[in-house]
């Protein structure tokens, strides 16, 4: 709503415009788009109420969330179901407490990336990818929880610059531009993918407004780990709202 409002009234701003923003919080839309640009995502389905015919194509463990809420919410320890039962039971749990409807995807087991994005058109920087390793190994399904954010440094090892070969990490920073350009974001955004056991590179969703409180936020995370420093990092931000609009650049 802020874009929009700013947008009209012809206010410069930083970030994606309204239409982006709202696109990339729909996940099943962002992924339905991406999909016919050959971006790999997980199967899924959503999901408009807690008893729904499920497609006979998608296939248990499954994780489910909101489709349109972001921060996690909605993404407990309880997100992954095995079978119909359980399913059930998180659905009529989730919609008493969101109302809108559900996404429900294939869990992809294996590593996890979040890759941030800075600047717009030839002048777009993708910082190499940070892998967001569990420190459960053993836990049979580690997911990016809502629980797990807010107390990190008890469950997970960020690793930045993430270990992987040359040509997979080309592919993946191919993947991210790819994906920041279709949905037509600006100025800077962090992308979410799950690469499977067999190396397949799947798009889990996109934040085009990623929090930027240093020392907590994977963004600034990702950018201090490849030496930009916070300031920096802002005014490369800023500097690429400013060029959109004609404006001179800060110091």
């Amino acid at each position: 709503q802020i874009p929009a409002i700013l947008d009209f009234l012809k206010i410069p701003f930083t970030g994606s415009d309204e239409t982006s923003l709202c696109i990339s919080l729909d996940k099943a839309l962002s992924k339905r788009i991406l999909s016919t640009y050959g971006v790999k995502t997980p199967r899924y389905q959503l999901l408009y109420d807690s008893r729904p015919v499920i497609d006979k194509n998608l296939k248990y463990p499954l994780i489910v969330k909101p489709n349109a809420e972001g921060s996690s919410k909605g993404i407990s320890d309880f997100a992954i179901v095995n079978n119909r039962k359980e399913l059930d039971l998180l659905l009529e749990k989730n919609f008493k407490m969101y109302g809108g409807p559900m996404l429900a995807e294939e869990y992809i087991q294996g590593r996890e990336f979040t890759v941030a994005v800075a600047g717009n058109d030839k002048n777009t920087v993708v910082f190499p990818p940070m892998e967001i390793r569990y420190k459960n190994r053993w836990y049979k399904y580690n997911i990016y929880s809502y629980k797990v954010k807010r107390n990190y440094k008890n469950y997970i090892d960020y690793i930045c610059p993430a270990p992987l070969d040359t040509k997979t990490e080309t592919r993946l920073i191919r993947i991210t531009k790819k994906i920041y350009d279709v949905l037509e974001c600006r100025d800077f955004a962090r992308v979410d993918f799950r690469m499977s056991e067999d190396g397949e590179i799947y798009f889990i969703e996109i934040n085009p407004l990623p929090g930027l409180t240093p020392g907590y936020s994977d963004y600034p995370m990702i950018a201090e780990f490849n030496g930009v420093e916070y300031g920096t990092v802002i005014k490369m931000i800023l500097n690429s709202a400013l060029a959109r609009y004609g404006m001179q650049p800060v110091e």
